[in-house]
């Protein structure tokens, strides 16, 4: 796939070069900038050739799109980065409830096996509520 790509880009950029060199008539006339607005005074640039507009446009469009994927790759990384701690606190707090159920379990064997019976909708609760915490909200992202 990196083969391709560069190799449209190497297309893209010698038909770019074609395209320079047979308007360089057209493309090499000087052109004057006007900012004329109500308020302000109307305000001119010096001549420039057409080109250079052409060429700092496609710069400048360039630089943006940079700047858009950079802020997206940064965006995507912070969330994945709060997914994957939040992801840590559910596992260590499903540890946490897995030793709680063993002790709680544990501990009403041996009172089954002393000859006390105890019921076990205690031992189920707390599964149950761990159960509810550990669901995620659809509604909060």
């Amino acid at each position: 796939m990196r083969y391709i790509k560069v190799l449209l880009l190497a297309v893209v950029f010698f038909l770019a070069l074609v395209f320079f060199f047979q308007n360089q008539g057209a493309l090499s006339q000087s052109m004057v900038l006007t900012l004329n607005l109500f308020f302000i005074p109307a305000m001119s640039s010096i001549a420039l050739p057409f080109y250079f507009l052409v060429i700092a446009a496609f710069a400048c469009g360039a630089l943006m799109t940079l700047g858009f994927l950079v802020w997206d790759k940064v965006n995507l990384t912070a969330r994945l980065m709060k997914q994957k701690w939040q992801i840590s606190s559910l596992e260590r707090e499903l540890e946490k409830t897995k030793k709680k159920l063993g002790a709680d379990t544990a501990r009403a064997q041996f009172l089954s096996k002393n000859g006390k019976t105890e019921a076990s909708a205690p031992a189920a609760a707390p599964v149950a509520a761990a159960e509810e915490t550990l669901v995620p909200d659809p509604d909060k992202n």
